[in-house]
């Protein structure tokens, strides 16, 4: 879904059974941005939305892996706020055409109770048989709590000779940038402790000056993906225990009078 980061700071967000949502960004060197730093440590899944103070490892999962939804997951992890049938989405598109021309009420209020009408979870959606409710487990216990992308890796390690999902989500991890993997990760730590979007914001440009450095594996991740399409990217470093604490800092070092300031220069995560 090319709009999701920017549709993902709105307040209603529909998805169909045709949806398909992903974060790829590790995959080619890069990191979640437009305010992933942001969103991604505060995801409240569907079912955990009443208790308070649960994450879990969703979001860590997600953003690391760039693993790919359908309709019914993002209802689960609460990233679809309405499950809409596509048959019925020109149907849709006119009924918020004709409630925002004769409504009374609030843009907002009109909006909601269209979308309501045609909210079609019970019908369409198991949330148990999701993706994501399925291996909700094996999530948490490799990516909630962690203190680095190498636990992780650890946990995953420790389970796969009894789990296809740990097997599976190991091959895929291997295949991400080192560099993208560890920096992403920190700045979903630093993300989830900024009071704002726009400090989040602020940060994430820093990043991606950072990633714009000669030499950096966006570079070889584009090239890998999309100019020679040969899906073996050389990255550099090659390894997690290559890439150090001290390397992953400078991607989030001060600009100087090149800052962003959305957050009026306050920010120095």
């Amino acid at each position: 879904n090319k709009t999701f980061p920017l549709s993902i700071h709105g307040k209603y967000r529909v998805a169909t059974e045709n949806t398909i949502f992903a974060m790829p960004e590790t995959k080619i060197g890069l990191f979640p941005d437009v305010g992933g730093t942001w969103w991604i440590p505060r995801l409240k899944l569907y079912r955990d939305r009443q208790r308070k103070g649960v994450v879990g490892g969703v979001g860590n999962y997600l953003a690391l892996t760039g693993a790919r939804l359908k309709g019914d997951d993002l209802i689960y992890a609460g990233i679809a706020t309405h499950f809409i049938p596509s048959e019925r989405l020109n149907e849709l598109k006119l009924a918020l055409i004709d409630a925002t021309n004769n409504s009374t009420q609030s843009l907002g209020d009109c909006v909601a109770g269209v979308l309501m009408s045609f909210h079609d979870e019970k019908v369409n959606v198991d949330l148990d048989k999701a993706f994501l409710s399925k291996n909700r487990k094996e999530i948490d216990q490799a990516f909630d709590g962690k203190q680095s992308v190498e636990d992780i890796v650890s946990t995953l390690e420790s389970v796969k000779s009894d789990s296809q999902f740990a097997k599976t989500t190991l091959d895929t991890l291997k295949q991400m940038s080192p560099t993208s993997l560890k920096v992403t990760f920190e700045a979903l730590i630093r993300g989830s402790k900024v009071q704002s979007i726009e400090e989040a914001l602020d940060m994430e440009y820093r990043m991606s000056q950072a990633f714009m450095r000669k030499g950096s594996d966006f570079y070889e991740g584009i090239r890998a993906a999309l100019v020679d399409k040969c899906g073996e990217p050389q990255w550099n470093p090659s390894s997690l225990e290559g890439v150090t604490n001290g390397f992953v800092d400078k991607f989030f070092d001060d600009l100087g009078d090149r800052e962003l300031c959305l957050s009026g220069g306050s920010s120095k995560l």
